[in-house]
């Protein structure tokens, strides 16, 4: 691929190689760019008390300045790491700018338009790329491509004294490979209603106000976007439509009808001869998916999408459009010379074109340092003994991160525990999050505390927890002890009790003990432990938690459910990918057990631009790594190849790994053979993944991964040979998603099974 310094870039041809390059399937598929909308957040700034760390805090929207009684922000720093739990922006001190409700009522309608187009052009196989929030400013901009541009049309030749053509933004411009361009303007007029309980339309007289506006603005887009596809495609027919997802095709016409003046301009705009047919040519209410669930999308909604998109685009053929001036046209628009950036507050521009990038950037904010105003107040109350509860992903882990440092930063040593092969990973993280963290402070204390590990099975038998009370007692300091347990459940499970007599004990032996706890369960949990329900998601896109909360939803007796902190995530996220094992190539009842499952799974990665290296385009996001992906069963089948003492393998790799590495990728197995035949080399392995600290892609059983998260997360269906006796599919598949699916902040792949059958049982 030729770069900006290349003579070549001013070549039509070179440029169509980098977005075939950037979009294998552009001649084929539907993409969207950027594939993810991203949010304006209401974050505001505040310090994590007792650590000086900087955090985002979710703030309502009408109040997103400083929140009340949190310290000013500090300079202590954490250095960046794909993986750290305290990861801050690169300018802690850039101060979000005020995000109104209005601000987040045009994310949402952004998003929920987009997902809808999406789901179209999924369901009719067609071309075409769906750029949404286009700046005409950022057209052809890029100054490495600048004399390039300045021999194309460009938005700023069309300036004039009344209107500056290149200070516009199109919501919507669809690039369809037989139908030319759409241009639509998006209104979210009746939002608020909208989502209510008892939702009302809006008023007639705001939907005029809000259709003259777009109508306008439509037209001084249709302006430029010909333009700037003159040269290429001289006449290629460029259409016009509105987006109004909580206004009906009903109110619309009426609307319209009871203004002559609008219906005039609308029609005009449009191509109608009437208010009735203009309404027909705008995607109303009717043809969307529901507010409350706008991401299903379902038949009978595909039904009304494609009734609309047939009476407003597919009607005819472009015969002007070929394959090279199809791919000419989308390479003005995201090719190189042109910034595609999404929005960011603290004002570091970041450019997201492809789904790889978009699960990168995503994944990234999603790992920042936010808390809740519940978080930062249990912070400031500073409890001795705390159980944190909540389903996953609403900062338990974070918390005790947090709560371990005031305390090393207070000179006392902090004691991570972990009492199971469940908690391993998790407590060894939380130990190096902690040791980063220290290590890591231009500012630290004289005198600063120690980080102890201390790991016991107490699944194994009663001694384990004498000699962990043992151990642990023996280390107070000053009449104190500081515990940190994570992934510690205190139900009827074998360890359950075994944790509820560790903290009973220290507890009678320790009177200055100082224990923070978490676990997913709120059952059962021992008297003297304080429940602090924490049920905020905010470590997953709203994509991935669609998938957890199904689980969550049916478990409420044991795990609270989520709750909604009023505010958005960064972004909804990508669709789930959905893959299937099944077919003449795939062999084994389970995915696990299968070599083409592996290749397909890698496949996937491979397209997302896992290991790639990134673009070679500037201000792209960092680009996925191996260490950013979980491959996670169930299955008690997983292995890698086991060997005896001379070396030679006794037992092959199981298919799924085979797979992989057959494709090339490099692979870290964590699986239940693996721990029974080499516990010291499975105990390296888990400490290499819960720290990341070397690129490979991790296979494992979600036991030995809790605690844990990486952006792209693949499940796998299957069983555990001893413990799934008895339990139906349903309740497996509900158990997947609570701990395999829940590992994943940004993009989740799920590979489905059919059911056995007599074709099944004879293909296996």
């Amino acid at each position: 691929m030729a770069g900006p310094g290349s003579s070549q870039q001013t070549s039509s041809s070179n440029w169509r190689q980098i977005v075939t390059s950037l979009y294998p399937d552009a001649l084929t598929q539907t993409y969207c760019v950027p594939p993810v909308n991203f949010n304006k957040v209401p974050y505001a700034r505040g310090t994590v008390p007792g650590t000086g760390h900087s955090a985002l805090v979710l703030h309502p929207p009408s109040g997103a300045g400083p929140v009340h009684n949190v310290p000013p922000v500090s300079q202590r720093q954490v250095p960046p790491s794909r993986y750290s739990l305290l990861t801050q922006e690169p300018d802690p001190q850039a101060i979000p700018g005020n995000v109104q409700e209005s601000d987040l009522r045009d994310d949402f309608a952004q998003n929920h338009v987009m997902l809808n187009l999406q789901e179209l052009g999924k369901s009719r196989h067609e071309a075409m790329f769906i750029l949404s929030q286009l700046s005409f400013g950022n057209y052809l901009n890029q100054p490495a491509y600048a004399a390039a541009a300045a021999q194309l049309p460009r938005p700023s030749q069309l300036d004039t004294k009344k209107t500056k053509y290149s200070d516009g933004e199109a919501d919507f411009v669809l690039i369809h490979r037989q139908h030319g361009i759409l241009i639509g303007e998006l209104k979210s007029v009746g939002k608020s209603q909208a989502c209510s309980q008892n939702p009302q339309p809006p008023a007639d007289a705001d939907v005029a106000k809000r259709v003259t506006k777009a109508v306008k603005q439509l037209d001084r887009s249709e302006t430029v976007v010909k333009h700037l596809v003159s040269d290429v495609a001289p006449g290629l027919t460029v259409r016009k439509t509105l987006f109004l997802p909580y206004v009906s095709t009903e109110q619309l016409q009426r609307v319209l009808d009871n203004d002559p003046q609008l219906k005039q301009a609308v029609c005009r705009s449009l191509g109608a001869g009437s208010a009735a047919e203009a309404s027909q040519l705008c995607c109303c209410s009717d043809q969307l998916s529901q507010p409350a669930s706008y991401s299903h999308v379902t038949p009978a909604v595909l039904s009304q999408l494609s009734t609309w998109w047939q009476h407003r685009m597919a009607c005819t053929v472009d015969t002007l459009l070929t394959d090279d001036k199809y791919l000419d046209i989308v390479a003005r628009f995201v090719g190189p010379a042109t910034t595609v950036s999404v929005p960011c507050y603290n004002g570091v521009r970041v450019e997201v074109r492809t789904a790889g990038q978009a699960v990168a950037e995503l994944g990234r904010r999603l790992a920042l340092l936010v808390l809740t105003l519940q978080q930062l107040d249990l912070m400031n109350r500073n409890p001795r003994l705390v159980c944190l509860t909540g389903p996953p992903g609403t900062g338990k882990t974070v918390l005790l991160v947090l709560q371990g440092l005031r305390w090393l930063l207070q000179g006392h040593d902090v004691q991570v525990v972990s009492t199971e092969y469940d908690s391993r990973a998790a407590s060894r993280m939380v130990a190096g999050q902690l040791e980063m963290a220290l290590s890591a402070d231009p500012t630290p204390p004289p005198t600063p505390g120690a980080v102890v590990r201390h790991h016991y099975v107490f699944f194994d038998s009663d001694a384990d927890v004498q000699q962990a009370v043992t151990d642990l007692v023996a280390r107070v300091k000053d009449g104190q002890l500081h515990v940190l347990l994570d992934e510690a459940d205190f139900d009827s499970s074998v360890s359950g009790p075994r944790n509820t007599t560790l903290v009973a004990r220290l507890a009678e032996s320790v009177p200055d003990l100082h224990l923070w706890a978490a676990g997913v369960f709120h059952i059962d949990i021992p008297p003297s432990l304080r429940p602090e329900p924490l049920t905020v998601p905010l470590r997953c896109a709203p994509s991935v938690l669609r998938e957890v909360q199904t689980a969550v939803g049916r478990l409420t007796g044991s795990i609270h459910n989520y709750s909604d902190s009023g505010v958005p995530a960064p972004g909804d996220g990508l669709r789930v990918i959905r893959l299937s094992h099944h077919g003449n190539a795939h062999r084994g009842r389970w995915p696990v057990e299968c070599q083409q499952c592996g290749k397909e799974v890698a496949a996937e990665l491979l397209r997302l631009g896992v290991g790639s290296g990134g673009s070679s385009l500037p201000n792209s996001p960092t680009p996925l790594s191996y260490r950013d992906v979980f491959i996670i069963t169930r299955s008690s089948e997983l292995q890698d190849d086991i060997k005896d003492d001379a070396g030679r393998v006794t037992s092959r790799a199981s298919g799924v790994v085979r797979g992989l590495r057959d494709e090339g990728l490099p692979v870290c197995v964590l699986g239940y053979q693996d721990l029974i035949h080499n516990r010291a080399r499975w105990e390296r392995d888990v400490h290499d993944v819960a720290v990341a600290a070397t690129d490979r892609v991790t296979v494992t059983r979600y036991d030995y991964v809790h605690g844990l998260e990486r952006r792209v997360v693949v499940m796998l269906p299957g069983r555990d040979k001893v413990y799934d006796e008895g339990l139906s599919d349903e309740v497996i598949d509900l158990l997947d998603r609570l701990n395999a699916a829940s590992r994943c902040s940004t993009q989740l792949i799920m590979v489905d099974v059919p059911p056995v059958t007599t074709a099944t049982s004879t293909a296996t």
